[in-house]
């Protein structure tokens, strides 16, 4: 009870620079960077950007059925219908015949999420994108890119966010990254909304943020994180609908120390990832009926996770998220169902219903954690509850 490590997670760097010049260089030289209050607030601008582009009277917006609600937050307070598509079986991905069949002429994006890190496949989702002529709005608030990474960030509009448990983390924040290729003339950049940016912290505010930093870190030690794991109405873990309020800019306490957060996340040799990898390999997976999701999909060694995958018998996974859970290993299940019927969205998504490759990911996917705090004994009891 007393050592639980959470399922995702990294501490918050605490070191602040100036925002201006060391932000922009951390991203693609392709990408002009627009910071926000949240991941969910930025895909709500870009999906408003979207719509100002194509200007129809009904815009819809395609994107996977198995997915944060957050999705459906953005699309209906940028006041566009959500369109969703069942994934490919046993896959993170999106199906294109399916996909194809729900564009319209009042499709204006098709949102491309980079579910755990594993990447979607970009280059076959433009095409369908160009054909429908919506933007291509690439969802990464669960992948981050490395430095010199390739085929990370290609859309027409990237989505992060520095939420709590992203690839960066400051407990809050997220940017589109606009790609300055694609619209050479500057346009697209502008039909994204203005910003509310909170240049006003007061000191309070500022020293606020930084005793709720300090005390995240604290609680995420495994030590310490069964704590708030205890306390019910923190509802870690729970997958909800919350309506999005309104789209306001990002903290500028919080934009200064992204810097150092980017620079942390990028010079982490990712050991954790790979040690769990080569232990589940060892596992004969095959035999025990799991799929090593990252290895089906041909993830590459050096594709940084936010989690790591399984797809696990619906019986077999809750007896081994039990086995693993008391041992304090952090499993995660997941959104625990496709979206129409997460709690707040049955209704509105009532029309949209069947889909049997995201009902079944969502009954089957368990993912084990890859953060800093993951030991090798951890590892090792993994490989031992696995194998059993």
């Amino acid at each position: 009870m007393f050592y639980q490590l959470p399922p995702v997670g990294n501490p918050v760097q605490l070191s602040c620079t100036t925002p201006s010049e060391d932000c922009v260089q951390m991203f693609d030289d392709a990408y002009q960077a627009h910071y926000f209050a949240s991941g969910t607030a930025a895909l709500a601008a870009a999906i408003t950007a979207a719509i100002r582009l194509k200007s129809v009277e009904r815009p819809e917006v395609i994107l996977p059925a198995y997915a944060c609600p957050d999705l459906i937050s953005a699309s209906v307070f940028a006041g566009a219908k959500p369109v969703l598509v069942d994934i490919e079986a046993d896959r993170p991905w999106m199906n294109l015949e399916q996909l194809a069949t729900k564009i319209t002429a009042n499709t204006v994006a098709i949102i491309a999420v980079h579910l755990f890190g594993i990447l979607e496949r970009l280059d076959l989702l433009r095409p369908l994108a160009a054909q429908a002529g919506a933007l291509l709005i690439e969802d990464s608030a669960q992948a981050f890119s490395r430095g010199s990474e390739q085929g990370l960030w290609q859309g027409d509009l990237v989505i992060l966010s520095f939420g709590r448990g992203k690839p960066v983390s400051l407990l809050g924040g997220g940017a589109v990254l606009h790609n300055k290729h694609n619209s050479p003339d500057g346009k697209l950049a502008r039909l994204i909304p203005e910003l509310i940016t909170q240049t006003d912290e007061n000191i309070h505010q500022r020293i606020s943020f930084f005793l709720k930093a300090k005390l995240y870190n604290w609680m995420i030690n495994p030590r310490l994180y069964w704590l708030p794991q205890s306390l019910p109405f923190l509802h870690l873990g729970e997958t909800r609908y919350h309506p999005l309020g309104s789209i306001e800019g990002m903290e500028r306490t919080k934009l200064s120390m992204l810097p150092a957060n980017i620079k942390t996340y990028r010079a982490d040799p990712m050991l954790t990832q790979q040690t769990l990898a080569t232990t589940l390999n060892e596992c004969d997976l095959d035999r025990a009926g799991i799929i090593d999701l990252p290895q089906a999909c041909n993830i590459t060694p050096t594709r940084r996770l936010l989690r790591y995958p399984l797809l696990v018998e619906p019986e077999r996974r809750q007896q081994l998220y039990s086995l693993l859970h008391k041992q304090g290993l952090g499993p995660s299940r997941m959104y625990p169902s496709a979206l129409p019927k997460i709690s707040g969205l049955e209704e509105m998504l009532s029309a949209q219903r069947t889909f049997p490759a995201a009902t079944s990911f969502a009954e089957r996917i368990l993912t084990l954690p890859t953060h800093t705090g993951v030991t090798q004994p951890d590892i090792d009891k993994i490989r031992l509850l696995i194998s059993r």
